[in-house]
Order: C-alpha cells, then structure tokens, then sequence
C-alpha cells in the first residue's frame, strides 16, 4: 500500500466515510505490519500513525477509548517498538509495549541513564549503613529481638517475641533509580519507590506502630484492632489506619502530599481534624496544611509498585519528575509546554524510547547530554 493510499484510507477511517472493505483492507494492513519485523517507517507515515489509534492498544491498557474523536478501532504498529499515537484536543494519547527500542536520532548514547532497579541502604541502630543490591552478602541476623532476612528485592523482619528487647530503629532508603520491598515485623508490606525512605522498629512493642516516610511507599497494613499503625510523613502529615492498602506520595519537591487509599480506611491529618477516606478517594494537603479529598483511580497512584508509569491527562513537568526519580537524571526547561499527556509505560522501558514517543507527539523535544535532559517546546 503507498503514501497516498494509506494517507487516503486512514481520513476516511477517522472521519467515518470508509466503506466496509476499505475499513477490513485498513486493519488488514496494520495487522501485518504488527506481525512484522517492518523498517522504521518513514516521516510520512509516522506523521499518518500519529493520527490513528487503535482499540486493542485501549483494550490491553484498559484506557477507556476517548470521546472527543471519531476514531473507531485500529491497530497501529511502529517497526521495532509497539507504540500508537494520537493527537487530539491539545492532549497527547500513546501506548508503549516493551520490545526493542529504536533509537532517538539526536540522543547521545553514552553514557545512557538505564531504568532503576532493585537496590537501597539498610541503616542499623548502631549507624551501620549496609547497600542492598545483587552483591549484597551477609547482613546482621538480629535488631532488638527481631530476625532479619533478605532475599531479592525484599527485607523482612521476624519478631521473635522477646519482649525485653528494647526497641531499636532501622532506615531503609533507595537512591533515585532505585526501589526496594520490605516486611515489617507485624507482617505489613511496604514498597519503597524511589529516592524514598522509611524509618521503623526492628520489631513492634505496645503501643501504636508507628513508621516515617519520605518519598513514596505503598503499603498493605496487617490489622490489629489493637495496634493502630501511625504513618509520619516528614513530620507534616499523619495516616492512620488499622488494617488496609493505601500509598503515600510526599516527595518535598512536589510541594504536596498525596495519600491514596485502595481498600479498607484510613484517617488523614496535617495538624487540625483529621479527614477519614474510603476506597478510591484521596486527600491532597498542600504546603498550607489545607486538605482537600477527591475521588481518585488507585491503578495510577500504584502503578509504579507494578511496574508502570501511568499518565493521565499529565503536564510534562510531572512527567519528568517521575523520569528524574526513576532514570536518576537531571532536567532544563526552555520554553512553555502546555499540552497535557496519557500513557501507560513500563518502567523498565529505555529512557530515549520513551523520549523519542513523546517527541512523536509534535508537542515536545528533548536534548541529552548524558544524564542533562534539555525540553524545549
């Protein structure tokens, strides 16, 4: 199929004069060049893809399909890197499906930031900093009548039952690119994502068990009517719950603090009364203290604990935060950039890939130099 037949076919599909047959010899078209191992299209048809999007890419993110277009369903194939993109009401929607990355012409190769992985630094009672990464050795077997193990991408603590045991205090904290699981010694999971901390008991006494958090972590609490589990965020903010999943977002450079519940219920407070949220709602404070609760969707304020950046209707700056953390690099703004943007990304996806997408876009450009990302209108 050439250019202008392709060009021709796809402002029929969009504008809803396409026959049945040309729609099926459309999707026919796609579909093959989804089963194929097809050259990098070229500047024509890129610019032909931006404008198609396709069900199956809705489907497989479970994205609602946007109403603001006509589009109905098709598939779209970029040669080398499963991606759709469409550009509607000043918003920029695309998909990205790990394969192998082609390369963004004007982004230097070395060195190339690469995704986080799994690595933090346990710092013990006694000051003792030990890494936690694939090299990681022997680690001390006991903190104040609790057991340690580590395995993986995990740290896990095991009370003992001593009750004598004065209580002692470990830090758990990853670097940008880096993310780490834990288990407390009551049996909470807590996920560390990025240059986050959380600072714990090696085991809990009576009393409410209380942890501090910067960063963002997510947690599943293990219920005890009796135990309230208190979470300090940087001494601004307090959750307080029984037993329940939520996730804390309180980087200080976001000059907020977001806490998101997923099932049970949790209390919310920043000094004054405290908020109570149910599922799928969260409260945002800002720099004033003031809260504000709003309805909320728990798949994107968790998606980086599975393995996702999940944008919706996102500014770039936000965007790029996220990257920052997760690519441990360093941004420039020239120029005023608007346009807001939806996606889903698995976050072990290259950095200039998923530059190279948002610059398919038209609405955004990028300079590297190493770990400097310049973005320029």
């Amino acid at each position: 199929m050439n250019q202008q037949t392709l060009t021709t076919l796809i402002d029929r599909y969009l504008n809803g004069t396409a026959t049945a047959a040309e729609k099926q010899l459309l999707e026919a078209y796609y579909d093959t060049m989804k089963q194929q191992a097809a050259p990098v299209p070229d500047a024509e048809t890129e610019e032909a893809m931006r404008v198609a999007m396709l069900a199956k890419v809705f489907e497989n993110a479970g994205i609602p399909a946007p109403v603001e277009t006509p589009v109905r369903r098709l598939w779209v194939r970029r040669a080398a890197a499963a991606a759709a993109i469409v550009v509607m009401s000043g918003a920029a929607w695309w998909m990205l499906q790990p394969e192998k990355p082609r390369v963004a012409a004007n982004i230097k190769q070395q060195p190339v930031p690469q995704p986080g992985k799994d690595v933090a630094t346990l710092t013990l009672a006694n000051g003792q900093v030990v890494v936690l990464d694939d090299s990681t050795g022997a680690i001390p077997a006991n903190q104040g009548g609790a057991q340690i193990a580590l395995g993986g991408d995990a740290l896990t603590y095991n009370d003992e039952g001593t009750a004598d045991a004065a209580p002692v205090y470990n830090t758990l904290k990853t670097p940008a690119g880096g993310k780490f699981r834990l288990t407390l010694s009551d049996g909470t999971k807590v996920w560390l994502n990025a240059a986050s901390s959380i600072r714990y008991p090696a085991r809990f006494t009576d009393g409410e068990r209380k942890v501090t958090v910067t960063g963002e972590a997510y947690f599943e609490v293990t219920g005890s009517e009796q135990q309230p589990f208190v979470v300090d965020v940087h001494n601004k903010a307090t959750v307080r719950v029984l037993g329940t999943a939520f996730n804390v977002q309180a980087y200080t450079e976001d000059a907020r603090i977001v806490t998101t519940l997923v099932s049970g219920k949790v209390q919310f407070a920043t000094g004054g009364t405290p908020v109570t949220l149910r599922p799928a709602q969260q409260a945002v404070a800002g720099e004033d203290g003031q809260i504000a609760v709003q309805s909320a969707d728990t798949e994107i304020a968790t998606a980086w604990k599975d393995g996702y950046f999940r944008f919706r209707g996102t500014d770039i700056k936000t965007i790029m935060r996220q990257l920052e953390r997760w690519y441990n690099i360093e941004t420039e703004y020239q120029g005023d950039i608007q346009h807001l943007f939806v996606a889903d990304i698995p976050r072990d996806a290259q950095l200039e890939e998923i530059l190279k997408l948002l610059e398919m876009t038209n609405r955004v450009h990028f300079v590297t130099n190493g770990r400097q990302v310049t973005v320029k209108p």
